[in-house]
This record gives C-alpha cells, sequence and structure tokens, in this order.
C-alpha cells in the first residue's frame, strides 16, 4: 500500500481545536488502502496512453495570432529589446520570458514552444499525480485527472494553447504541490514548511505575471491554511472564553494560547506573501534597470484597461458571472462535465473535503479573472483546466468504485457514459472541422516522417487566418528586401516578420492600438516617429481583419488607412504596389 498524506489546506494549528478535528487525521490505513478496484490497472495505462497520445499530437501545432506575437516579442528580448518599448503587445511580461526561453533552447522554429510546453505538461502531470497521492490517498486519481486535463488542453489546439494560462495553470499545479507536505496514514495532518509556502508563494506569483489573475490562488491556499485558527479566534471571541483543553492531549493545551493561534492564522498568508512578491520584484529590477518601467505601466495600467472594458459595454455583473460559470461547466468537455455531476452526488468524504475546497477556491478565483477580463476566449480557461479536471477525476473515480461494486453491467454504463459525454462536448472551437479530423491529420503528418508544409499550413489556418498566404506572403519578402532592411505590416500577423527574418520598422508589431479608439492619435503618432527613424524597406498591408471585441469597430486595417491620412500619404508617395497575396497587398519602395 502506498502511503496516503494529507491535503494543501490543513493548516499547522492542531491547537486551534479539540482533539477530535484540530488534529485531523488521514484515514487509517484499511480505509486508505488502495483497493483492487476491477479494471484500475487498465484505466490508469488508458489514461496513460491518452497522455501520451495528446502530447504527440500538440507537438505538431504552429502558431496562431498570438503565439505569433510572443515569439517576435521574445526575438526582440533576446536581441536586447524590452517588451512594451522595443516590441508592444499587452499581454504580461511573463510570457514572453517563456518564449524566449524556448527560442534560446531551441531557436526560432515554431515547435520551440511546443517542446517546452510539452515538458511542461509532463512536470504538471506528474504534479497531479503526486497531488492526488497526498491529498485523496490514490496516485490514480491525479493520474486520470492528468489525462482529462491533457485532452482538454489538446483538444483547444493551436490557437488557444501556448497562451499565458497554459503555463499559468502549470505553475498553479506546482505551487499547490509544494503547499501540500507528505504524511503517514493514521497520522495528524502535517503543516507546510516555510519553505514549502514560500516556493509556493513564488510560483503563484510567476502565475501571476503571465495572468494577474492566477497570482489569486495563492490568497486562496493562504485562506485555507490560515481558517482553522481564524475559526477558533473567532469561536473565542463569540464565547469570550477559550474551551478547557482535553485531559491529556498536548495539542488541546496548546489551544489555550491566544497569540499562537493569531500566528498559526498570519504565518501562512505572510510566507505566501512573501514569496509571491519575489518573481514580482524580480520583474520591475528588470524593467528598471533597462528603463522600461515607464512603457511598463503605461501598457499595462493605461492601454489594458481601456481593451478590457470593451467586454464590459451593455453587460451586468449577473448576466457576465452567470456566462462565464455556465461556459466552464458544460460548454468545453462533456467527461469533466460528469466527473463534476459524479462528485456533487458521491460528496467528498472527510479527508477529502479540504483539498476539494482548496481546489474549488482556487477555480471561483480563476473564474472571477475570466469574468472581469469580459472576453471569454477559450484559452482563458485554460489554467482552470487541470484544477477542475482533479475535482471531476475524483469524482470519476467514486463512481467507478460504486459502479464495480454493483456489478460488471453497472461499470459498462459508466463507460458508456463517458465514452459519449466525450463525443458529446469536446473545447476545439473555431476551426472548421472537429478534433478527431484533425487527430488523424496530424497522425498522417506524423507517420510520413517528411514535413508537409502544406498540411501543417493548413492545421494551422482559422477564419481569415491562413497560415501559408503568410508563408507566402513572408518568402516573398525575403527575396525581394535585403538582410538588413527592415519592414513593416500594418496589420495583425506578426508572424510574417519572423518567417521572413526580417526586422520590424517600428515597435508596433500589430496595429491595434492605431486602430483602437482609446489610444489611437497617440498610437499614430509614435508609429510615423519610428517610421521615419527607420524607413521600411516594403510595406505589408492586410485586409479582413476585421475585431470588434479588439478594436471596438468593423474595419480591417486596409479601410482604417482612409482615416489614417498620414500613414496612406506616405504609402502613395514613397511606395509602389508590387503584389497581392491572398488578403495582403504588399509595397516596395520606389
Amino acid at each position: 500500500m502506498r502511503d496516503a498524506a494529507p491535503d494543501a489546506t490543513a493548516a499547522r494549528c492542531p491547537r486551534a481545536t479539540s482533539s477530535d478535528t484540530a488534529r485531523e487525521r488521514l484515514p487509517s490505513s484499511p480505509a486508505l488502502a488502495r483497493a483492487r478496484v476491477a479494471g484500475a490497472p487498465a484505466l490508469e495505462a488508458f489514461s496513460l496512453g491518452v497522455i501520451a497520445f495528446f502530447l504527440l499530437q500538440i507537438l505538431t501545432y504552429g502558431f496562431g495570432r498570438d503565439q505569433g506575437i510572443y515569439a517576435m516579442v521574445a526575438r526582440t528580448v533576446l536581441d536586447g529589446g524590452m517588451p512594451y518599448r522595443d516590441a508592444f503587445d499587452f499581454k504580461p511580461p511573463g510570457i514572453f520570458v517563456l518564449y524566449a526561453l524556448a527560442r534560446a533552447l531551441f531557436g526560432p522554429a515554431q515547435w520551440g514552444i511546443r517542446v517546452l510546453e510539452v515538458l511542461g505538461l509532463v512536470g504538471m502531470c506528474l504534479a497531479m499525480a503526486s497531488f492526488a497521492g497526498r491529498a485523496f490517498g490514490d496516485r490514480r486519481i491525479g493520474v486520470a485527472a492528468a489525462a482529462l486535463a491533457v485532452l482538454v488542453h489538446a483538444q483547444l489546439d493551436f490557437w488557444h494553447t501556448a497562451q499565458p494560462e497554459s503555463f499559468g495553470g502549470m505553475l498553479t499545479f506546482f505551487a499547490l504541490l509544494a503547499a501540500t507536505p507528505r504524511g503517514r496514514a493514521g497520522a495528524p495532518r502535517p503543516s507546510p514548511t516555510a519553505a514549502a509556502l514560500v516556493v509556493a508563494g513564488a510560483l503563484f506569483g510567476a502565475a501571476g505575471l503571465l495572468k494577474p489573475p492566477l497570482a489569486g490562488g495563492g490568497v486562496v491556499l493562504a485562506a485555507a491554511l490560515g481558517a482553522p485558527a481564524i475559526a477558533e479566534l473567532a469561536r473565542r471571541a463569540a464565547r469570550r472564553a477559550a474551551p478547557p483543553p482535553s485531559p491529556g492531549d498536548e495539542a488541546g493545551r496548546a489551544a489555550a494560547s491566544t497569540p499562537a493561534l493569531l500566528r498559526d492564522a498570519l504565518r501562512p498568508a505572510l510566507l505566501i506573501a512573501l514569496g509571491g512578491v519575489l518573481p514580482v520584484l524580480a520583474c520591475v529590477a528588470w524593467f528598471a534597470a533597462e528603463g522600461a518601467l515607464g512603457d511598463l505601466w503605461e501598457v499595462l495600467f493605461v492601454f489594458t484597461p481601456h481593451y478590457t472594458a470593451l467586454g464590459w459595454q451593455d453587460a451586468g455583473v449577473l448576466e457576465m458571472a452567470w456566462h462565464g460559470v455556465s461556459e466552464w461547466l458544460v460548454r468545453y468537455s462533456g467527461p469533466i462535465a460528469l466527473g463534476l455531476a459524479c462528485l456533487v452526488a458521491l460528496h467528498p468524504e472527510r479527508h477529502e473535503r479540504a483539498a476539494v475546497a482548496l481546489l474549488s477556491g482556487v477555480i471561483a478565483m480563476h473564474l472571477v479573472g475570466v469574468v472581469m477580463q469580459a472576453k471569454f476566449f477559450p484559452y482563458h480557461y485554460g489554467a482552470t483546466w487541470p484544477l477542475t479536471a482533479m475535482l471531476a477525476a475524483l469524482g470519476l473515480w467514486k463512481a467507478w468504485q460504486r459502479c464495480v461494486r454493483r456489478g460488471a453491467l453497472a461499470a459498462a454504463a459508466l463507460g458508456a457514459a463517458l465514452v459519449a459525454a466525450a463525443f458529446a462536448r469536446s473545447a476545439t472551437k473555431d476551426v472548421a472541422d472537429g478534433y478527431l479530423e484533425r487527430c488523424a491529420e496530424r497522425i498522417a503528418l506524423l507517420a510520413g516522417g517528411a514535413r508537409d508544409l502544406d498540411r501543417l499550413d493548413r492545421l494551422a489556418s482559422v477564419a481569415d487566418v491562413n497560415a501559408a498566404a503568410n508563408r507566402a506572403v513572408a518568402a516573398w519578402v525575403r527575396e525581394r528586401v535585403a538582410p538588413g532592411r527592415p519592414i513593416f505590416v500594418w496589420g495583425f500577423e506578426p508572424v510574417i516578420y519572423d518567417l521572413a527574418d526580417r526586422a520590424p520598422s517600428t515597435r508596433y508589431l500589430y496595429n491595434v492600438p492605431q486602430r483602437a479608439a482609446w489610444a489611437r492619435e497617440e498610437a499614430r503618432d509614435a508609429l510615423m516617429r519610428d517610421l521615419a527613424a527607420s524607413p521600411p524597406a516594403a510595406i505589408v498591408v492586410e485586409r479582413r481583419d476585421v475585431f470588434p471585441s479588439v478594436t471596438g469597430d468593423a474595419l480591417d486595417s486596409r479601410d482604417t488607412l482612409d482615416g489614417f491620412p498620414a500613414l496612406a500619404g506616405l504609402l502613395a508617395e514613397r511606395y509602389r504596389l508590387a503584389v497581392l497575396i491572398e488578403d495582403f497587398e504588399i509595397y516596395l519602395e520606389r
């Protein structure tokens, strides 16, 4: 039998309550024995196979728009520049560091970030298995949860993966594992050490540099760890006296110390906050040392709030909250929804409740962040799926055990329900074909051995984004523009810079700032100064790139030129239309 261990939320406060409740023990060996559940080894093997299959799929994913932006900012960082000042985007800085790391390790190819992503997912799967062993007494629950999490992650496909939330979810689970000490069955729940809490806080802080609401998981953890002591202090305040300790119980005698209770209430929050502030201070120091702190402030605290406000036009808080929760609960994964229903129906056992409450609290914090952002893009839920998958796997595990006890027919019925749920709801959105068809395409690619660019480009195209056209534009520019000359893309396809291996003439890798009403005039002036200081050898103008939720209007880049006389005049006076490739007009210097 494997040793069982406690969940992450058991605070170090055995002196906070009576011996029956304060020193909550892990279930004894018979209660937590890893029962020989029929089919459990096969289920574990199947889960491992699912993980391996979908990780292999992820390695074939290309870039969407966002990934192209992150790659170009990372390229600027590796060349000695800084995000925001030298390469504009309005995402937090953590994602650029990860893309720069992937680029430094694996080069500029698009698969580099996918390798880093898969390595992170492997680590997350191991963390989920360890967490389940410590919190629920059986690592197999974590293996099943990892399979569910990787399934949803892979179904999000190329556009909605390798995003800040993708990596933030991994860091969140690493943080929860760090704060979940090992223990033995039948023993009191040990508290996480000070070092473990600082590490957990640092991981939550790093997640916040990818997406600020993800740092809120540290707040939930601190509250969960301090809650027993806080509750006891509240009870004492209500009674105005401490309860007498149990005879012979050292923990009970220690409960008389109110200062000790205050320490137990504040200790987790202080240590987690200490760890959480470290990566933030390191980031601020980096920007300050490079003289780019003002640019970081201007983008993240001036530009970005206006962008967020677009989603709240004519929307109410309750309406947005309902939409965010219902999307998370039923729109992305049938198996996870089924598992959550099973958990609600079958109820967590006593030793599981603290971990279930912790996971639920962090999920709630994530959903608050999603609702606040008010865009509800699929990748916004990316960090939440591993946590949700753990709860769903616990529910499915309970349902499986119950069905096995009732016979083969009940077990088969649950299996059939799980398969039906998997086909009923998938996380694959926006693309023209289903995920099974896309899996078959990628399997054919992997089996073929050779790089089939046409097939890869088709798999990396969606809506108005045509990966083949981007590659064609980049090839045309690369042939006609000398390596030392910069180019300018007036549109939303910065990946062209990377594919053409030509530097941008401006910090503005895409033109949202020049199209957004709240930043338009200042950004246009700055753009024209950039183009005057570094004249582009070619200008690429994009059509049909319409994003009302991002720019606030229904104009594409080409139409926007009609209201931007400075850039339109520059095109007319100094450039000539050389070629039209799909949605792109390419102008060369006269």
